[in-house]
């Protein structure tokens, strides 16, 4: 089976988030399994200016209210092949959808015009680099347009192929003004019956013009068929909740493996965890904490917004600040966050300590020192922190949602993996913690069981690849 797997950012040449981390590994995986796969991403100047090695480029013109010249660069990334559009009017900026503080005008525009792009690209150039897909699989509303389309062409209606749309965070929907997609108007319509009004939903239009619709999780496809967990498209997924599936996310455990993690100073696996504790007394003396691996050490490290539960969480660390314990929290995000995390460390710095900012290096360093993961997220469609969390022996604290309902098992079952509470407020995440630490004081032998049975725990690429490949074959049939 021929794959094109469209994506907006891609691990290794581009990256802000988890999506970066599927555009590279799920390509991979469904490669292996020995299916034609080939990626499509913008030529962004972050990828231009990597010093990737151009193998070839075609050139054409995508004509709608105006014309693109468009240049097509292949190139190879970690064995794939991926074709990258090269448009230096909507692609060539320091940023990927924004200038770090606001997003471009133009971002319903840019990705119109790639999506336009990707199929003139396959029509015109298909027969010479000898691939013709039979699914064009989208990822999130940058792609999510590619559908609709499709659907509106008279070529690619004649052709015996079939689009997919995976939605890796359906709260973010890519909304614009219809007179902001001059291209789309100029293909679709300017009254197209999806139009509502002058606005355009692209990740609705995708919804509905998909083959198949896939949530990163089968918890997470759930909730999209709740008016709760809609994100306001509650009526759209109901309608449409036969094609809609969820395939859990796979998780890189060669970058993520604390026996060979090169970012941490004492490696160990399951027979050796006793070298955690050492990895533990390096993260207190770096934070000039009390350096005693008998306090129990809780980190963070993510996106500082209400999406990851920080609404709750410092009201919640208020409370815990009178425990014998140490937080450690990093990251970037809210302002008004940051300025409360940065008082709290400073009035509880025997307590609490904050680091405003990322790094790969230092987010391997928490999880190999900590005893405990936090992962409060009002919504989680999937989510790679736990997971990372689980393969360090870092029990996950986590909200029954999303993708950590699914690959993390509370305490009190047999199988037990984590810390799991449901409510979204300071109350039930203090007594989810201060289970985790009852547990962690008072029964260290289980304590360490449930190390190894979450070290033990994977989630791999070549089974999310293999559950797609039958979401596929369905759609083809």
């Amino acid at each position: 089976m021929n794959i094109l797997f469209i994506v907006s950012e891609m691990e290794g040449l581009v990256k802000t988030g988890g999506l970066a981390d599927v555009g590279n590994y799920l390509p991979q995986a469904l490669n292996k399994a020995t299916h034609d796969t080939r990626v499509m991403l913008p030529y962004y100047r972050a990828i231009a200016e990597s010093g990737v090695e151009i193998e070839q480029t075609f050139s054409f013109v995508v004509r709608v209210h105006r014309e693109y010249q468009v240049k097509v660069h292949r190139i190879t990334h970690s064995g794939t092949p991926v074709y990258c559009v090269d448009i230096p009017e909507l692609y060539d900026r320091d940023g990927i959808y924004s200038d770090n503080y606001h997003a471009f005008d133009d971002n319903g525009e840019r990705f119109c015009v790639f999506c336009l792009a990707v199929l003139d690209f396959m029509q015109h150039f298909g027969t010479q680099i000898n691939f013709h897909p039979d699914i064009f699989h989208c990822n999130d509303w940058h792609t999510a347009l590619l559908p609709a389309l499709f659907s509106a062409d008279t070529h690619w209606q004649q052709q015996d192929c079939k689009t997919m749309l995976t939605i890796h965070n359906g709260a973010f929907q890519g909304i614009f003004s219809k007179y902001s997609v001059p291209s789309l108007l100029n293909r679709l319509g300017e009254f197209h019956y999806e139009y509502e009004d002058d606005v355009i939903n692209f990740l609705k239009l995708g919804i509905i013009g998909a083959n198949a619709v896939v949530a990163v999780s089968p918890n997470y496809a759930a909730e999209l068929k709740t008016e709760l967990g809609s994100h306001h498209l509650y009526e759209i997924f109901l309608h449409h909740k036969n094609k809609l599936f969820g395939i859990l996310n796979g998780c890189d455990y060669h970058d993520w493996s604390p026996s060979t993690d090169p970012l941490i100073e004492h490696n160990y696996d399951i027979d050796t965890l006793a070298e955690k504790a050492e990895n533990k007394k390096l993260l207190q003396q770096g934070a000039g904490m009390e350096v005693d691996a008998s306090i129990p050490v809780i980190s963070q490290v993510c996106r500082l917004t209400d999406q990851k539960g920080l609404n709750f969480l410092l009201p919640a660390i208020k409370e815990l600040v009178n425990h014998r314990i140490q937080i450690f929290i990093a990251g970037t995000g809210d302002p008004l966050y940051v300025d409360q995390l940065e008082y709290l460390a400073k009035k509880h710095s025997d307590v609490v300590h904050f680091h405003h900012g990322f790094s790969e290096p230092l987010a391997h360093r928490y999880m190999a020192g900590s005893d405990f993961f936090m992962v409060p997220s009002l919504f989680e469609p999937c989510g790679l922190t736990q997971m990372y969390a689980l393969a360090y022996g870092t029990l996950p604290i986590v909200r029954e949602v999303g993708g950590l309902k699914d690959t993390v098992t509370d305490l009190t079952q047999d199988n037990a993996t984590g810390i799991v509470f449901k409510e979204p407020n300071a109350d039930h995440l203090v007594s989810a913690i201060r289970r985790g630490l009852l547990f962690y004081h008072e029964s260290k032998v289980k304590f360490n069981e449930v190390q190894q049975r979450a070290m033990n725990t994977k989630f791999l690429w070549q089974d999310s690849a293999q559950q797609y490949i039958e979401v596929y074959e369905k759609i083809s049939l």
